[in-house]
């Protein structure tokens, strides 16, 4: 079992996540509330997203995302605005805006701005059944991003390489965690969208059975 560092994973990164997550609330509130106009413009009668998912010694809590999929819940529209819709949401994916809510999340002591990413209630199930010591990555809070993401293993678990390179960077963070690592981690992700794509990220590899991947339904976790 991995045990985090006591002394850092209290006051010190607790004190970082409540500064960045409240000026960040409020520095882009006005983007937040663009994104949740335009989404119900498109069609989504409830832009936000609300999901089921295992954080901190496996207490579940509800995350909260832009919704970026459409389902029963939208309006039907025209296929232009469709057409237009679906660019949008992708932009929201790949860009990670979509994931901007979670700043909520993290003010209520739920998730941290960086830490493994928090699986839902199935795939936390599955997963646990499937590796040895994937209960580990639960030893501290969850983050909006982690190593593992800016490693490349982003999106939706697609085969059994990725969950358990994903579990790997989730272990080597917990031993390696500290404010400057965290500090690196977060510069790093706000890069990402910005980083080229002339060759394949791991996780935009084919399919291998344990869940589509981004290129077949368009989720990323």
């Amino acid at each position: 079992m991995i045990w985090p560092r006591s002394a850092y994973d209290g006051f010190a990164k607790r004190a970082c996540d409540l500064i960045l997550a409240g000026l960040g609330l409020i520095l882009l509130s006005p983007v937040l509330v663009a994104i949740g106009v335009l989404l119900f413009g498109l069609g989504f009668t409830k832009p936000l997203f609300l999901q089921k998912r295992v954080g901190q010694h496996g207490q579940t809590f509800v995350i909260f995302k832009f919704r970026t999929l459409r389902n029963r819940t939208c309006r039907k529209v025209p296929p232009p605005i469709l057409r237009g819709s679906n660019r949008f949401t992708l932009m929201l994916r790949l860009s990670g805006l979509d994931e901007l809510p979670q700043l909520i999340n993290v003010l209520k002591g739920e998730m941290s701005l960086v830490g493994p990413r928090p699986h839902s209630l199935v795939d936390d199930h599955n997963f646990t059944a499937r590796i040895a010591g994937y209960a580990d990555r639960l030893a501290i809070k969850p983050g909006m991003t982690g190593w593992a993401q800016i490693q490349g293993w982003r999106g939706p678990v697609c085969s059994e390489e990725h969950l358990r390179a994903r579990i790997t960077c989730d272990r080597q963070y917990i031993r390696r965690q500290n404010l400057l690592f965290d500090g690196f981690i977060l510069i790093r992700t706000l890069a990402l969208p910005f980083k080229t794509s002339g060759h394949s990220a791991p996780w935009q590899r084919s399919c291998h059975g344990l869940k589509p991947c981004l290129h077949c339904d368009r989720r990323q976790v």
